[in-house]
């Protein structure tokens, strides 16, 4: 398509995404000139514009192309018209004129199917200029926590992932980076969680530690029932006990 003095390529672009940056659309109608001319021209094939109205030619399907010509037409029209002695052009325009006809009845049908989608563009374009804003007050789109960032995008399928422990463990080994996630059982209403990550200095454990307690408490309010009391643990089971080693009670050694 010839846009100001260079040539763009617009082959794999819908005519929505290019007419949603045109905010106000005079008196559109869309003609749909069938899918066929797909295979030599863009989905936009023109549009004529001025301050009145604008036509756009689409190389794609209508409302017509899509119902069986059963509807409008005979299998042998053509031949039944010639057998009767009347001229076989005369008989052709005939049959041109009623298809004609027949697709403008079903043009502002498929204009304002198109606007409808041209719609729909514009919105995606919004949403993607000011950021996803479905969250509700009390829910952070950014968090200065980076255990808590990685599950927000989850929050629309809270009701799917709710309880589901299997997944949620595996959820949890992405979150922290690690192999191993295991849930405890310590009494019959109360589970605790285990997070094995290895070879964590003092402060790498206290900081992990307050940053997982801040995760936890956003975790347990979205993706766990409620009738429970959860707690966790950060461990770290496979270092042996030496005096050289760095030793954290409760992480990397036990009394």
């Amino acid at each position: 398509m010839k846009y100001i003095t260079k040539t763009q390529n617009i082959q794999n672009i819908n005519a929505e995404t290019l007419l949603a940056l045109w905010e106000n659309i005079p008196h559109l109608k869309v003609i749909c000139e069938s899918v066929f001319s797909r295979n030599y021209s863009e989905d936009l094939i023109r549009f004529d514009a001025d301050l009145d109205r604008t036509i756009v030619h689409l190389s794609r399907n209508g409302i017509y192309h899509l119902l069986p010509k059963g509807l409008f037409f005979t299998e042998n029209q053509l031949n039944e018209e010639k057998k009767r002695g009347n001229d076989f052009k005369f008989a052709y325009d005939k049959m041109k004129k009623q298809k004609k006809e027949a697709q403008e009845f079903f043009q502002p049908y498929d204009t304002e199917l198109f606007k409808l989608t041209v719609e729909a563009e514009r919105k995606i374009n919004r949403l993607f200029q000011t950021g996803n804003k479905i969250w509700s007050s009390d829910v952070p789109e950014v968090s200065k926590n980076e255990y808590i960032n990685k599950v927000i995008p989850l929050l629309p399928y809270t009701s799917q992932l709710r309880g589901n422990f299997p997944l949620l463990i595996d959820l949890l080994k992405f979150v922290f980076e690690v192999e191993k996630v295991e849930m405890r059982k310590i009494k019959p209403l109360h589970s605790q969680f285990i997070i094995h990550k290895e070879g964590l200095s003092k402060d790498q454990y206290f900081t992990m530690n307050e940053e997982v307690k801040i995760f936890f408490d956003f975790f347990c309010h979205w993706f766990l029932p409620i009738e429970k009391k959860y707690d966790f643990r950060i461990k770290d089971n496979k270092q042996p006990f030496k005096l050289e080693k760095t030793l954290i009670l409760d992480y990397n050694t036990r009394l």
